[in-house]
């Protein structure tokens, strides 16, 4: 089955096999056509045949099992199906009666006679094709449930590895933390303020929207930390004046312009290093600032971290949002606007 699997899936292929071998099986009912008038002749009769089943079986499958079975419209579909089986019927009837008043002109049938005998062929077709048709849906049902649960097992195991991962994590911060010694503030409160940032990536930033205060609690310790870890002559100053703290943003929409600041500033010892960020509330607006000194010979600013955040910022503030990032003069500058 694994050589056919993919021919088989291409739906459009498949039908046109089925029909092209129930039309070579369907040859020997016009076997006597053949015989009398030639392939030419026996063509059009067999075409015809094959067609009016067709219709039989899409018109059912595609049209009157989704719009009056599936919504529970029994009685109405059975009367449909009948009606549609005696126009059927009544359609091959007339053409098989046709083909014969050529071939044998002196012993034709009356039409009632081709009708009772083609019912029996056209009530059977549609039978078998829905009970066919109910049979994939079962399948293709089965096959959906089935990838459900795998991808839910595949969730569940991938839950308990980042539930494992943190645990160990803060574990080993907290061991870290107790071996410091107590005089040394500086490398337990970096410490802390590493703990903080990885808590909040962590647990409570992956949502879609969080607290303006959440976010400003974590630029602020993430700046902290730079500020601690860097040398004097990188000089580094965050405002942040916001008025409701309630007010909802996307979580760790910041913080990527100011990773790629802080990455990507200068410590050259012979001229002004600085980093300026900036976070204000006007109105309903939020208003990002952020600047850094950077080495002009840098060949390019463009990470996927800024390409991530540009994304979000497109689906998450479509139209609500302003983002403009500039060099010049040895700076490289981002100012966003949101509106809230």
């Amino acid at each position: 089955m694994t050589f056919f699997s993919p021919v088989f899936q291409r739906r459009y292929l498949f039908h046109l096999i089925v029909w092209l071998v129930y039309g070579v099986y369907n040859l020997m009912n016009v076997e006597d056509y053949i015989r009398k008038k030639g392939w030419l002749f026996a063509l059009p009769p067999l075409a015809i045949s094959v067609l009016l089943l067709a219709m039989l079986i899409y018109v059912n499958a595609f049209l009157l099992i989704p719009r009056l079975l599936d919504k529970k419209k029994i009685v109405l579909y059975f009367i449909t199906v009948l009606l549609l089986v005696i126009l059927n019927t009544y359609l091959k009837a007339l053409s098989k009666q046709h083909y014969d008043s050529i071939v044998w002109p002196k012993d034709l049938m009356p039409l009632g006679d081709y009708f009772k005998w083609n019912l029996f062929d056209s009530f059977w077709s549609i039978l078998i094709s829905t009970l066919l048709l109910f049979s994939l849906r079962w399948n293709q049902q089965h096959e959906r449930v089935k990838n459900i649960e795998v991808a839910q097992l595949h969730s569940e195991l991938k839950y308990l590895r980042a539930q494992l991962n943190p645990h160990f994590l803060f574990n080993g911060l907290n061991t870290i933390y107790g071996t410091i010694d107590i005089e040394n503030t500086q490398a337990r409160d970096m410490t802390v303020q590493f703990s903080d940032l990885l808590r909040y990536v962590l647990y409570e930033a992956d949502v879609d929207w969080v607290a303006l205060e959440k976010e400003t609690v974590y630029l602020e310790n993430y700046v902290a930390l730079q500020r601690a870890r860097s040398d004097a002559n990188l000089q580094i100053a965050l405002a942040i004046n916001i008025t409701d703290k309630n007010v909802l943003v996307a979580p760790l929409i910041f913080v990527a312009f100011v990773e790629n600041a802080f990455k990507y500033s200068t410590r050259d010892d012979q001229q002004a290093n600085s980093v300026t960020i900036s976070l204000k509330q006007e109105s309903e607006q939020l208003i990002f600032d952020c600047r850094n000194s950077y080495e002009v010979t840098d060949p390019g600013r463009e990470g996927i971290g800024l390409t991530n955040v540009k994304r979000r910022l497109e689906l998450l503030y479509p139209n609500r949002h302003s983002l403009d990032m500039q060099q010049a003069d040895g700076y490289y500058s981002v100012h966003l606007i949101l509106k809230t």
